[in-house]
């Protein structure tokens, strides 16, 4: 049986993500979504507005299956950044999100990494409870080999909610 990789949950603030390195980031936004908001904008905050440079030059869109791998330098406490596209906002739903954490965790297999720093994926925006849907996010990231380390950034609701979800499936 393989071992589930040790679970954390950390608010989405800047100081607070500098206490949590990983090696790999993983940041989101929907193509329609204007300011970057949540994580995803306090990290271009501190790397001095590039992620909304690559959205204004079309370096990056947001679009559904767009990826971007950065090595954010010594800005962050992560030496590297992935990058998602959400697609469009109206578009989007919770067999997506759980798609996209799927590929993120064959994206990290791929890069040879053993903790990650993500968010949600915009659970906590769907109409789908969060409790339904969270914990199974929870369990994909726990159980994917190679991972050792997983932080969640979320609001600390958020993070209660799939917290009772976890207790209340038994996962």
């Amino acid at each position: 049986m393989a071992l589930l990789a040790e679970l954390k949950w950390i608010e989405p603030d800047l100081r607070v993500l500098d206490d949590s390195p990983a090696e790999l980031l993983v940041l989101s936004a929907f193509a329609d979504e204007r300011p970057l908001s949540g994580l995803t904008g306090l990290v271009d905050w501190r790397l001095a507005g590039a992620l909304s440079r690559w959205r204004m030059s079309g370096f990056s869109t947001g679009e559904l299956g767009e990826r971007v791998l950065y090595p954010a330098g010594r800005r962050l406490s992560h030496p590297r950044l992935l990058f998602l596209g959400l697609g469009r906002r109206a578009e989007y739903r919770s067999d997506r999100a759980l798609a996209l954490a799927e590929e993120v965790l064959d994206a990290a297999h791929g890069l040879g990494v053993s903790s990650i720093t993500s968010g949600l994926f915009h659970l906590d925006a769907l109409a789908t409870p969060l409790e339904r849907t969270g914990p199974k996010l929870v369990h994909m990231f726990r159980s994917a080999p190679g991972l050792t380390h997983i932080a969640f950034a979320a609001e600390d609701g958020a993070a209660r909610l799939v917290k009772d979800g976890i207790h209340f499936f038994g996962r």
